[in-house]
């Protein structure tokens, strides 16, 4: 990627990756990612929980680029996303046994559902046997919204869509809800229960695309940022504007509502998108942060640009003077990415740029 911190913010571990996975990264609008297996050459080898998945790169891709989409755009991300939600659901219920994706589980064949001659139970009963079966509970809003992209995914498929339904809002509003309950249902519902490693490891270069993609998407940051509310606003004093997707969506990694994931690497990774779904490691991130969100100059072998300080408690140069904070953005405070805090109280030499507390003092290398 173009953005100098995320080299040495992610809080991912290095893994072995598997032979049979592709090394390669594509280009992206803009950014780049490992290349995913349905874009090489072979046979149309769809699994269920990566058929589903590519259904929602289809849709980041047709929706993507912080611009209004075409009705064109909208259309296809409609008939995609509803696709998508019906075979991820479906997918979570065959985890539970596969005759359950069945409308009669006791007819249920194997023969009849790997050839796809099954006749499958209805989106309405498979919530409804997801929530009896595996203890998810969805809440009505969630119905609405998948209940109303059926119903426009059925009109547009075989009929078309007119009138208040193709309303250009209510469809952005809709396809954003219902993209925004389908990322979070794969991360807590699904990746984890994948037990093929291979299978695992595509499913999760799927959603790395996914989220990047869906960042730039105005209805699906909206929705997003609004379900975050609870989380994001006790800690609004220490919400940052994330350097990658732009948001005030960057906070501490030791709050509640970050994942376990992270948190047990929160000495490597400080803090944490909550849009982005990613830790980072406090130098890259400070200097990011300082370049991106602030526009500073930016260091290079020649010029030391303005480069964050260091820090008077962590002794880290991951100190960011002038940063905001979500809670008042026109107030600029002092941050350190490390500490993973606001730093009050700081002095600086005029002599020789150095800063310190008022309570540890400074004695000036360069005299009175």
């Amino acid at each position: 990627m173009h953005e100098q911190f995320l080299d040495d913010a992610s809080s991912h571990e290095l893994k072995e990756i598997p032979q049979s996975v592709d090394q390669r990264l594509v280009e992206h609008s803009g950014s780049y990612y490992q290349v995913r297996q349905a874009e090489l050459a072979g046979d149309v080898h769809f699994p269920p929980v990566r058929n589903g998945l590519d259904y929602l790169v289809s849709v980041a891709e047709h929706l993507e680029g912080g611009s209004e989409p075409s009705a064109r755009a909208m259309k296809y991300a409609v008939l995609h996303l509803a696709a998508g939600a019906e075979v991820l659901l479906k997918a979570r219920l065959q985890m539970v046994h596969w005759s359950l994706v069945f409308a009669n589980p006791g007819d249920a064949t194997r023969e009849a559902l790997e050839n796809g001659t099954l006749n499958s139970c209805s989106p309405e009963e498979t919530r409804k046997r997801l929530t009896n079966m595996a203890g998810i509970k969805f809440s009505q809003s969630e119905k609405d919204a998948l209940s109303n992209l059926a119903k426009r995914r059925n009109a547009l498929q075989h009929y078309g869509l007119v009138g208040e339904n193709a309303k250009a809002g209510k469809v952005e509003s809709t396809t954003a809800q219902v993209l925004n309950f389908l990322i979070s249902f794969v991360g807590e519902h699904i990746l984890e229960r994948i037990t093929d490693e291979e299978e695992r490891r595509h499913a999760e270069i799927d959603m790395d695309r996914i989220r990047g993609g869906v960042r730039t998407i105005q209805g699906y940051v909206a929705e997003r940022m609004k379900d975050l509310a609870p989380v994001l606003g006790p800690v609004r004093a220490r919400t940052l504007q994330c350097p990658q997707c732009r948001q005030f969506a960057l906070t501490p990694t030791m709050i509640k509502g970050v994942p376990e994931w992270c948190q047990s690497d929160a000495s490597l990774s400080p803090m944490y998108c909550h849009l982005c779904v990613e830790g980072y490691g406090a130098l890259g991130l400070a200097l990011g942060y300082a370049v991106h969100v602030l526009d500073r100059a930016d260091p290079d072998a020649s010029y030391d640009g303005d480069a964050p300080n260091r820090c008077p408690l962590c002794a880290m140069s991951s100190l960011v003077r002038g940063a905001r904070a979500a809670a008042a953005p026109e107030t600029p405070i002092d941050f350190c990415f490390h500490c993973a805090d606001v730093v009050d109280g700081l002095q600086e030499c005029q002599r020789c740029g150095f800063i310190y507390t008022t309570e540890q003092g400074h004695r000036c290398r360069l005299g009175n």
